[in-house]
């Protein structure tokens, strides 16, 4: 007993002197607490970086790196074992050789977004990487290298410009947990190396480009907990093999083109994803359930939602919005959801079928239920959430006036939207956002309903407020400035309001949109926009606003002129009529819209010009040919404006109407593809002016009920792009000009009542426009569609002096080419017959021949 004890102590005191003796050479080639060649490669690689402008490695001096900041060395080896140089604004382009550092196990270079690395070596040791934002587009064998290091465990390559998944034989990482790629540009099928990789926990391939089917190998992943597939392009089927990730917990599909039936791939209950991942399950399903989130939006998928569902007890978030879902859902689908905080079903063709004395388990913040089928009574479950953020029902078929409880459950909503649905009533009282939401903007949008009533008791601290096209009446209150102080948008229109426009407006100074068109609202326009220095659209259109004061004080205020950012001016159906004031085109340079009576000189950037159905006087100046953007209309440029609505796609879209093709027409989304200039319905007199001919992007010219003379501009045909024109109901004179044959996209015209004569210009596309009432009123017309003169006669008019008919000019050079080759063809002959002796023989012969036949 007392030999063996002393055995014992001589194996540990040799076990010891061995360890310190491997210590002692350990240290041999490091000074002080840093290892010599370590320090050397660390020097080296702050050597080559171009840039440190955090000087975040000035500390990098002396012989112990060990004391360097950002360095971390183990105690008594003395070895690296961690480099934290995260955020470090590093910038230039490196070699990252850092393989001498034999011990490391944590690098971190993530978010230094001007740091290119075209080549990667590191020490098998590494369990933990990050380049999260590092450039890495030049390296090519980046795989290679990571397939080096058997103890990695996390691994982070988001947003690193990867276009190469690159391949491996043999998978090398059997310790790899965690593992990011989103965010890079792969443009390729998920490689299959990735499903060789045993222990992955974590995978997170979103926002990469990654295209194709979903391989049926991702069973081998049998330990992932979290799959993030998200924002892709993979489509078909989701593969049957799915339901063998027992242990997946979160799973986001969401914004690829996915299809088939939503409970296909979760069909088999013997598979042992029903312990765990059980959405879209029948209904035997297993105990055990621990999904949290499930993100399946913006696919393809349809079919009835499984009432299983109900069954997901730690269940947080639900997505299934923009898919192809239909059927009812029930309380039973959201029967024991008790931690659920958001419910988004929205583009769907879904029905809500709950009991109106249903109480709910779960106390959400986020609703979003948009297009899907809630009404025709207003939701009563909405009464018991005290804890609403984001409420969004629109076009939900409500039917309904919002309950007096409503009220009560509004302090916390920082979005509401029950836009187009057939809500009825005065406009509900909302109570003011509570204060923990002050950095929030509260949007309300109850446009397209049946709301009546006035805006005299409507309080809210609303930053986004669109009620337009409803039933409202009376004034627009004198104190919106104190109700509602952080305003940004303001969309009252299509109602019935009247009175003035209250000049408390101008005391917002966040107010970015103003749209107050189809009212009926009169007198003059406040002369205090000068304030508003944010404004991007004015929209006061379709009213009845007049009045006859100074400029500076009046209908058309010089407060005006102080709004650089103006995008969008329209007064147009009004009844104004003064004259232009100089300073439009210097101080108004970035509109884009505008119908209002002013000159336009300077306003490169203008695309829509709409001075329609007002009282404007004087001739249309010659330098409207200084529209830059409609003569070289290559670039469509921005034309959704701000602010942006959460849970919205879109930011607000100006709304336009344009009279086009003989029609009027609303132009929202597509208004950035428009370019016009309607005139129409003033007293403009005096000649079109030709210069309007040099833009040739214009696609829509009208010009009608005015008095304007003189000829149709001969050189319209420039207008290449033109596809509507009007002129009609005016004192033009005159031929039509050959030229308007060469518009090859007009496909409306109306020329009527003026005073026109001569033959009507043939043409390929004019062909199309055989309507003989777009030239009544011209009685000296004559020729197709009218079939009413003779071949011999010519047109009378303004035609260019010396400009030769192109079918006159196509003729003469057909018969010139015809003589000429004519001559160069029988000289060539001649020729050949004269130098040669026996070919000449030969035709003599031939002719003998015939002759003698013949004869």
């Amino acid at each position: 007993m007392g030999t063996s004890a002393v055995t014992v102590v001589k194996i540990l005191a040799m076990l010891i002197l061995l360890q310190s003796a491997l210590f002692c050479c350990s240290r041999a080639n490091f000074n002080g607490s840093c290892i010599k060649i370590e320090r050397e490669a660390l020097v080296k690689f702050k050597a080559s970086l171009a840039i440190d402008s955090s000087n975040s490695l000035l500390s990098w001096v002396g012989d112990d790196c060990c004391r360097w900041e950002r360095v971390i060395c183990e105690n008594i080896t003395g070895h690296v074992v961690k480099l934290d140089l995260s955020r470090a604004s590093f910038q230039g382009k490196v070699s990252l050789h850092l393989g001498n550092l034999s011990s490391l196990q944590y690098l971190d270079l993530s978010a230094n977004n001007e740091l290119a690395i075209d080549s990667l070596h590191f020490a098998s040791s590494l369990k933990y990487l990050n380049m999260e934002g590092v450039l890495l587009d030049k390296c090519d064998n980046w795989l290679q290298s990571i397939n080096m290091l058997p103890s990695l465990l996390e691994l982070f390559l988001s947003n690193c410009q990867l276009s190469i998944t690159g391949h491996v034989s043999h998978v090398n990482l059997t310790s790899l947990e965690v593992l990011y790629l989103r965010g890079n540009n792969f443009n390729s099928t998920i490689p299959s190396w990735l499903f060789n990789v045993p222990n992955l926990q974590h995978l997170d391939l979103s926002y990469s480009s990654f295209r194709g089917s979903l391989s049926t190998e991702i069973c081998n992943l049998n330990s992932l907990a979290f799959l993030d597939l998200s924002y892709n392009s993979l489509e078909g089927n989701i593969p049957k093999t799915l339901n063998k990730l027992c242990n997946l917990s979160e799973l986001h599909l969401e914004s690829n083109k996915f299809s088939g039936e939503i409970s296909g791939p979760f069909g088999n209950s013997s598979s042992c994803i029903q312990n765990s991942l059980q959405y879209l399950l029948p209904n035997n399903l297993g105990q055990f359930k621990c999904l949290k989130f499930l993100l399946l939006s913006h696919n393809s998928f349809w079919g009835p939602i499984p009432v299983s569902i109900g069954q997901l007890y730690n269940l947080e978030i639900l997505d299934f919005s923009q898919n192809s879902l239909h059927g009812k859902v029930s309380e039973l689908h959201l029967l024991k959801l008790r931690g659920l905080s958001e419910l988004i079903m929205s583009g769907n063709s879904l029905v809500f079928d709950i009991d109106l004395k249903w109480v709910p388990p779960f106390q959400l913040s986020s609703i979003d239920l948009s297009s899907c089928k809630l009404g025709p009574w207003f939701p009563q479950w909405l009464k018991t959430q005290k804890c609403i953020a984001y409420l969004l029902m629109s076009n939900a078929s409500i039917s309904d006036s919002i309950p007096d409880w409503f009220e009560n459950i509004s302090s916390n909503i920082i979005g509401l939207d029950l836009s187009y649905n057939q809500i009825f009533g005065t406009l509900t009282k909302l109570r003011k956002l509570n204060t923990s939401y002050d950095a929030y903007y509260r949007f309300i949008l109850l446009k397209s309903n049946k709301f009546e009533g006035s805006l005299t008791h409507f309080h809210s601290d609303a930053s986004i407020l669109d009620i337009s096209n409803n039933l409202l009446r009376g004034q627009i209150p004198q104190k919106t400035s104190k109700i509602m102080p952080r305003l940004r948008l303001l969309s009252l229109s299509s109602n019935n309001l009247n009175g003035t426009i209250p000049a408390s407006l101008c005391r917002i100074e966040s107010l970015d949109i103003l749209h107050l068109s189809k009212n009926l609202l009169s007198g003059r326009i406040p002369s205090c926009w000068g304030n508003l220095q944010r404004l991007t659209v004015i929209d006061l259109s379709s009213n009845m606003l007049n009045g006859r004061v100074r400029m500076s004080l009046g209908q058309i205020p010089i407060s005006l002129r102080n709004l650089e950012y103006l995008e969008t001016l329209d007064l147009s159906m009004n009844a104004f009529n003064c004259f232009m004031p100089s300073w439009i085109g210097e101080n108004l340079s970035s509109l884009k819209v505008l119908s209002i009576p002013q000159q336009l000189c300077y306003l490169a950037s203008l695309r829509i010009l709409n001075l329609a159905n007002n009282m404007m006087t004087g001739t249309i100046p010659a330098c409207f040919g200084n529209f830059t953007a409609i003569a070289m209309p290559e670039n469509k440029g921005l034309w959704d404006y701000y602010p942006r609505v959460p849970f919205e796609e879109d930011g607000y879209s100006e709304n336009v109407l344009v009279y086009v093709k003989g029609i009027e027409r609303e132009y929202t989304s597509t208004l950035r593809f428009l370019y016009s200039i309607d005139l129409s319905g003033n007293k403009f007199a005096g000649n079109i002016p030709k210069e309007l001919m040099t833009l040739s992007g214009l696609q829509n010219l009208h010009l009608s009920e005015n008095k304007l003379g003189g000829h149709i501009p001969w050189n319209i045909g420039k207008l290449k792009s033109l596809e509507s024109l009007d002129l009609s109901k005016n004192d033009l004179f005159g031929s039509i000009p050959s030229s308007i044959s060469n518009l090859n996209f007009l496909s409306y015209m109306n020329l009527s009542f003026n005073h026109l004569s001569g033959r009507i210009p043939f043409g390929n596309q004019l062909q199309t426009l055989d309507d003989k009432s777009i030239y009544i009123g011209n009685n000296g017309l004559r020729g197709f569609p009218l079939n009413n003169c003779s071949d011999d006669e010519l047109p009378k008019g303004d035609e260019k002096v010396g400009n030769t008919r192109k079918h006159d000019f196509e003729m003469l050079w057909f018969y010139s080419g015809l003589g000429m080759g004519f001559v160069a063809g029988f000289v060539g002959v001649c020729s050949i017959l004269y130098f040669k002796d026996s070919w000449r023989y030969a035709c003599f012969q031939l002719v003998d021949r015939v002759y003698n036949k013949l004869w």
